[in-house]
C-alpha cells in the first residue's frame, strides 16, 4: 500500500505560520495576564474591598 501525501505550497504554509504565531502571541499575552492576576503582583491590598464603618452623623455617602 502506498500512502498518497498532500504537500501544501510554499504560500499555504506561510499563511499557517502566520496565523499559528498570532495565535501564539495571543496565547502568550493571556498567559501573563492569568499570571499576573493569579499572583496579584499589583499589591492593591484590601483598602479598596474592605468594608468601612461610619458614625450615624455622617451619613450614608
Amino acid at each position: 500500500m502506498e500512502a498518497n501525501t498532500v504537500r501544501y505550497s510554499d504560500k499555504d504554509l506561510e499563511e499557517f505560520k502566520a496565523i499559528i504565531l498570532e495565535k501564539l502571541q495571543v496565547a502568550t499575552e493571556d498567559l501573563v495576564l492569568i499570571k499576573s492576576a493569579y499572583k496579584n503582583g499589583s499589591d492593591n491590598g484590601t483598602d479598596d474591598t474592605s468594608p468601612t464603618f461610619k458614625a450615624f452623623e455622617e451619613g450614608s455617602e
